[in-house]
């Protein structure tokens, strides 16, 4: 496998049946990581602007925002994510629901352990294949300076909402490859890179008492104020309004 991790966001409001479908996920196939886990859909969409992961493995019926509205919100963004329903026996019309709205796969609760294996292992192909193209891309650039390119698009762009699949594609290499070498040399992933950025140029603009709160994170790519409030403070310990005074 070369190393290759692909990274797995889980969404399921019952805590025991997340940490078995985290256990058979490391133990069906090891190329799958879980980096994060949410206990509805509201949450999960969240992260999964954060990390934009290769798939997300969610129940259909959960609070705030159900798995349905979480897919399609995935599909028309993110495309380019694999989402795996897990259904309950009588959820059966819902999972039908998420397969038309182009989910990859469903399983059923309690998750099997071989059904699971099955459907990584497919996903894993579909991904690998989307990949093999791109292999030979190292030829023409050395990492470092698709790193630099990468930096450099970050901050003309910083603004916008920024997808780590299209900046791949522009450059023509695969997402999983861009986020490792840029790991590897920034000793932190894009995502969190993109994040610490904004907050840094965040810090300087709060200091201009003129601007409101909602129009600093709409000056640094963050137009909803909740999301750019609770992103501040993840990174600094406190609201941008604590940290103005």
């Amino acid at each position: 496998m070369g190393g290759i991790s692909f990274t797995v966001i889980v969404v399921e409001d019952e805590k025991l049946i997340m940490k078995n479908i985290i256990k058979n996920i490391e133990r069906a196939n090891t190329s799958f990581e879980v980096v994060a886990t949410a206990s509805n859909g509201e949450e999960a969409w969240e992260l999964v602007q954060e990390y934009q992961p290769n798939v997300v493995f969610t129940d259909i019926r959960m609070p705030v925002m159900d798995g349905l509205e979480l897919i399609q919100r995935i599909r028309k963004k993110y495309d380019f994510i694999a989402c795996v329903v897990l259904s309950g026996y009588d959820d059966f019309t819902y999972a039908r629901e998420a397969i038309k709205n182009q989910a990859v796969d469903y399983l059923l609760k309690p998750v099997n352990l071989e059904e699971l294996t099955g459907v990584l292992a497919r996903i894993e192909q579909e991904l690998l294949a989307k990949q093999e193209k791109l292999t030979g891309y190292d030829s023409y650039r050395k990492p470092e300076e698709i790193v630099d390119l990468v930096i450099e698009y970050i901050h003309q762009h910083y603004m916008q909402t920024i997808d780590l699949s299209e900046i791949s594609s522009q450059f023509g290499f695969s997402m999983s490859y861009l986020t490792k070498i840029f790991t590897r040399q920034m000793e932190m992933p894009p995502t969190k890179y993109i994040r610490e950025y904004r907050i840094n140029l965040a810090k300087q603009l709060l200091r201009n008492q003129s601007l409101s709160i909602s129009e600093v994170g709409e000056l640094v790519g963050y137009p909803d104020q909740f999301h750019f409030s609770k992103i501040f403070k993840q990174v600094t310990g406190k609201s941008p309004s604590e940290y103005r005074s």
